[in-house]
């Protein structure tokens, strides 16, 4: 069953679909797939290349932690990236465990854009923490959870590493890359009495094609705002899923069944977070009716 997401004053939501971004730098297709990132960060920071925020970043990524099947990988793309940036930081009304939930489970959040129909992409989990990755035009790719701290109030740290390839126009041979994502997140309840979930996400690119690299550096302040914008229409997506699931978690349910790349267990975990996102929000709702209640 398909449902319209809705928040009153915020409109109809916006799905980041594929961006030229994606073209030159394949691993990037992965910033579509999750949305995560930061310890209560001020909203709206700007986006940056900056040599000050890639070694910040570098250094958070705990190498000695990674397995030793993907350490040494991640470590090259950190050491030599074509590309780096750090998309702004941004800050939206959800609930700590349901955004937690989507960064530990990104099949989730593509698998529901798939069944509204506004993405092809299709990323099927191969084992606990790794992935298959197709978009249907030519991308395909494997993606990896290779280090994630995971705490209460959406207090996250989750790197991935991507391998993937793109073959089509405008290219003549397949364009590869090696990306990793550092995503960090955190909330905080403000005044309102509302949970504010602030997200982060830096960005390394690794292009296997020298040729390309001058190109993709060319490109990359357009194409870079796009993407900034993508994260930040990805990031509204999942607060107003939490707050439908607030409201209406037997909607959440209902979407649930209709997830068939979804494994049960995964998708009976999204409905009982739903409840829990529900629960949450129940006390604030009955004190705001008492309040209206009281003024008549």
């Amino acid at each position: 069953m398909m449902i319209a997401l809705l928040r009153p004053g915020y409109g109809r939501i916006q799905i980041p679909l594929r961006t030229l971004c994606d073209l030159l730098a394949i691993g990037l297709v992965a910033l579509g797939l999750c949305a995560t990132t930061l310890q209560a960060a001020e909203s709206g920071s700007s986006a940056t290349t900056s040599d000050e925020a890639r070694n910040e970043a570098r250094q958070a990524i705990p190498l000695a932690r990674i397995h030793r099947d993907h350490r040494d990988k991640v470590s090259m793309v950190l050491s030599d990236p074509s590309l780096y940036r750090r998309l702004p930081t941004d800050v939206v009304d959800c609930q700590p465990e349901m955004f937690t939930f989507l960064a530990q489970n990104p099949e989730v959040l593509v698998e529901i854009w798939r069944k509204l129909g506004v993405s092809n992409v299709q990323l099927i989990r191969t084992g606990p923490y790794t992935f298959d990755l197709t978009d249907g035009m030519g991308t395909t790719g494997t993606l990896a959870i290779v280090e994630q701290l995971c705490e209460d109030r959406a207090q996250n740290r989750v790197v991935m590493y991507s391998e993937g390839s793109y073959e089509g126009r405008p290219f003549k041979r397949p364009v590869t890359a090696n990306c990793v994502l550092l995503l960090r997140s955190g909330s905080m309840t403000e005044t309102n009495g509302r949970p504010y979930v602030a997200a982060r996400l830096d960005t390394f690119v690794r292009l296997n094609r020298p040729s390309m690299e001058l190109l993709a550096r060319a490109v990359h302040p357009f194409v870079g705002k796009t993407t900034d914008r993508n994260f930040v229409d990805t990031m509204n997506f999942v607060g107003n899923l939490s707050y439908a699931a607030e409201r209406r978690p037997e909607s959440i349910a209902q979407l649930s069944d209709g997830l068939e790349n979804i494994g049960p267990a995964r998708r009976q975990k999204f409905v009982q977070v739903a409840h829990q996102c529900s629960q949450a929000g129940s006390p604030l709702r009955e004190a705001r009716a008492d309040s209206k209640t009281a003024q008549r």
